[in-house]
């Protein structure tokens, strides 16, 4: 019975420790994101792989977190991102928002930029009532998939430029073969083009020209 007791404390006094530690955690957590400040972004381009909790950096440093995703109401063109700041977090009223990829994976982070030291805080500087919204800037993906059909464009032509020098070099090459004279005399030149050439020097030669 003693050793029955004797373990009955012990593990009223494990219970209790761990039922402490758990509250002074979740104490913690709470406490260090007590100051957290809202701040709205509105993105024109597509959001995808941006979900509930991704990171937002500052300069490459954790800052907060994403806490909402839908569409605008007033304009469902543009994507409304709500995000929960720390308040030591320097935003300014020169900071700017992109999206950024998290390496190869698909996943999507909100990246802020800027913040000069002289620029005034945007929240000292949003309306009371006003939930203070960062401007954004398009990404350099964005700016890259919007060109690529133009790159893809002169490629093609490029292409096709390549593909009639080939032809005509292979066409030469085949003279070569046939005739090795050609070597010396130059090219054989093709039916409509000598045609064009004969009428020119008739022109030419005609009284009166």
């Amino acid at each position: 019975m003693e050793t029955d007791r004797h373990y009955f404390v012990e593990g009223l006094f494990i219970i209790g420790l761990s039922v402490a530690a758990a509250c002074f955690i979740l104490w913690l957590a709470t406490t260090s994101h007590g100051d957290d400040v809202h701040y709205r972004m509105h993105f024109t381009e597509s959001v995808s792989g941006l979900t509930l909790g991704d990171t937002v950096k500052y300069h490459g440093v954790d800052v907060g977190t994403v806490k909402a995703i839908g569409l605008d109401a007033a304009d469902p063109r543009r994507v409304q991102v709500d995000v929960e700041l720390r308040k030591q977090a320097p935003v300014k009223t020169d900071t700017r928002a992109t999206l950024a990829m998290k390496g190869i994976t698909g996943v999507v982070v909100i990246e802020l930029n800027g913040g000069a030291a002289d620029a005034k805080d945007l929240v000292a500087v949003t309306p009371a009532g006003q939930i203070p919204e960062i401007p954004v800037e398009r990404s350099a993906l964005s700016l890259v998939l919007e060109q690529l059909p133009k790159i893809i464009g002169k490629f093609s032509a490029i292409e096709d430029k390549v593909s009639k020098v080939v032809t005509e070099v292979g066409g030469i090459t085949n003279q070569i073969k046939e005739d090795p004279s050609v070597l010396l005399k130059g090219p054989k030149e093709k039916p409509a083009a000598k045609d064009a050439r004969s009428a020119s020097d008739k022109e030419k030669l005609a009284p009166g020209k």
